[in-house]
């Protein structure tokens, strides 16, 4: 029954974790995702993983329960910021993800699955299209969405990109949760 009270606060909504690097915006979206698959609705899941590969304690792909029975989706995302060596640079990198991400909306779109989860919405807002992002994510019923959200990075074009249509992506979800960082007495 519990689980059912939990899960209500999700279904048919669009929910939106924010926070700064390390407060736990993956983790909180694996336990919700686990209440899901525990409930037997992994089958009508698709998690979209736009996340690049862990760089300097920064970011890292999701790591999903062995029963995870839904629709993984995944590819190869730079972490701009950490490899570009330059503001073109940066920004090069940043477009190419947006076109492998779209590539991604777009197999995503092709399958029958009625709830999404993304990890790391950011690496699409640093240079896509925030109408073809609305619009993709209205195609779903579910959605749970985690975004980075904060003072980690120097300011840049990017940052300043990113942190703006994180803010709309606020105002268009249906809730909002900010993640904060476990103070380390917490952790051990």
């Amino acid at each position: 029954m519990v689980i059912i009270e939990q899960l209500n606060q999700f279904l048919k909504k669009k929910t939106l974790l924010f926070g700064e690097v390390n407060s736990g915006k993956t983790g909180k979206t694996l336990e919700i995702l686990d209440m899901f698959l525990q409930d037997g609705q992994g089958p009508d899941i698709i998690v979209l993983d736009l996340a690049p590969e862990r760089v300097d304690k920064v970011g890292g792909k999701m790591n999903l329960p062995s029963y995870f029975n839904g629709i993984y989706l995944t590819d190869s995302i730079s972490a701009p910021r950490k490899s570009g060596k330059n503001e073109r640079q940066i920004q090069d990198l940043a477009k190419k993800n947006a076109a492998i991400i779209e590539f991604l909306f777009s197999k995503a779109l092709s399958q029958p699955q009625e709830i999404l989860f993304i990890n790391d919405a950011t690496l699409y807002l640093q240079a896509g299209d925030f109408t073809t992002f609305s619009t993709f994510l209205e195609k779903f019923s579910t959605v749970i969405i985690n975004a980075y959200y904060g003072k980690s990075f120097l300011d840049c074009q990017l940052s300043r990109r990113e942190k703006k249509w994180t803010k709309v992506l606020m105002k268009i979800v249906d809730r909002s949760i900010m993640c904060y960082p476990l103070k380390k007495e917490q952790a051990e």
